[in-house]
C-alpha cells in the first residue's frame, strides 16, 4: 500500500443538484470506509480517529444540511432514508464496487439502513454508540406526521440564532445534554460548522434538522433492514444500557459483535479515541484478512 496522505483531501459530489462535501484521510489504496457523523456534527468529528486508523481510506461526509454540504430545499426535511440515497451517490461517483461503513449516532442508523439496502456491496459495518433508528407503532404515524408539519412551520418562522463571538457559539456545543462536547471537540466541529454572518457567527447546520421526523419506521420495517445486513458488524457503545434503545434488534444481526468503551457519547473524539481506534483497526483488518483468506480458499 502507498503512504497515508498527510493532508486531508476535500471532495464534492452532486446528488441531483444537492452538493455533498466530504473529506478524505489515510491510505488511498486502503480499505474504503465511508464515515457518517452524528446529528448536528460534521465530517471533522472523524479527524481524531483518522490519525489513528491503519490501512484505511477514510472518506467522511458532511451529511446534507451539515458542514459544507448543501441544505435540502425549503419544502424538504431530513428523513433518515434520504441519507442512504446520498451515500449511494457518493460511492457511485467514487466508483466503489464495495465499501465499508463507519457511523456515529444518527450516522450509525444511516449506516445500518445502508448495509441492509445494499448487502452485496457493504463489506464491514462499524457503529459508534448507536445501531438502528427509533421505531414507532403504525397507529402513531398520523400523529407523527402532524407533529412534523407543525414543527416545521414554527421553526421556519424563527430567525436562526446569531452568536456575538465564535467562542460563544462553540460554548453552545459544550452544554447540550447528551450531545455535549469537550471544548477541544467543539472547536473541531466548528471548523466546518460555523460561518460568519453579519457581525456574528451562526452554525451552518440547517434548522430543519431539528424538525420532528415526518415518518418514523415501525419495528417490523427496521427488522427487515437488519435481517439483510450480511457483513460483519461491530457496535461500540459508551454504556451497556444503551442497548435498551435498540428494542432487541441486535438479535436479528447474527454477525454483530458488541464492545463497551466507557465514555461520553462522542467517545471517538475524546480521551477514549485511542482504544476506539484500536477496536476499529482490529475489526477492519481482521475481517478483511478473513475475507481474503476465504477468497483464496484458505
Amino acid at each position: 500500500m502507498t503512504e497515508p496522505k498527510n493532508t486531508p483531501l476535500e471532495h464534492r459530489f452532486d446528488n441531483h443538484g444537492v452538493t455533498l462535501a466530504a473529506v478524505e484521510w489515510g491510505d488511498p489504496e486502503g480499505l474504503p470506509v465511508i464515515a457518517l457523523h452524528g446529528w448536528l456534527d460534521n465530517a471533522a468529528s472523524f479527524a481524531p480517529l483518522a490519525e489513528r486508523l491503519q490501512g484505511i481510506r477514510l472518506i467522511a461526509l458532511d451529511l446534507a444540511g451539515h458542514g459544507f454540504s448543501d441544505h435540502r430545499s425549503l419544502d424538504n426535511t431530513y428523513n433518515i432514508w434520504q441519507d442512504v440515497a446520498d451515500v449511494y451517490t457518493v460511492v457511485e461517483q467514487l466508483a466503489l464496487g464495495t465499501f465499508a461503513l463507519l457511523g456515529h449516532s444518527r450516522g450509525a442508523m444511516i449506516a445500518s439502513l445502508t448495509a441492509g439496502t445494499y448487502p452485496e456491496r457493504v463489506s464491514h459495518l462499524g457503529l459508534i454508540d448507536s445501531f438502528v433508528p427509533q421505531a414507532i407503532d403504525e397507529a402513531e404515524l398520523p400523529q407523527q406526521l402532524a407533529l412534523s408539519i407543525a414543527d416545521k412551520h414554527l421553526r421556519l418562522a424563527r430567525e436562526p440564532r446569531i452568536y456575538a463571538t465564535r467562542d460563544e457559539a462553540i460554548a453552545s456545543r459544550t452544554s447540550r445534554g447528551e450531545t455535549r462536547l469537550s471544548l477541544a471537540s467543539a472547536k473541531l466541529i466548528a471548523e466546518r460548522g460555523l460561518r460568519l454572518e453579519g457581525e456574528g457567527f451562526r452554525w451552518r447546520a440547517d434548522e430543519k434538522l431539528k424538525v420532528a421526523s415526518e415518518v418514523k419506521l415501525t419495528q417490523s420495517i427496521v427488522k427487515a433492514f437488519v435481517e439483510r445486513i450480511a457483513c460483519p458488524s461491530l457496535l461500540l457503545l459508551s454504556d451497556p444500557q444503551r442497548m435498551e434503545r435498540f428494542y432487541g434488534m441486535e438479535q436479528y444481526a447474527p454477525r454483530l459483535a458488541i464492545e463497551i468503551i466507557a465514555g461520553s457519547h462522542h467517545f471517538h473524539m475524546e480521551d477514549t479515541v485511542a482504544p476506539t481506534a484500536q477496536s476499529l483497526n482490529d475489526f477492519y483488518q481482521t475481517q478483511s484478512a478473513l475475507a481474503t483468506g476465504a477468497e483464496n480458499g484458505s
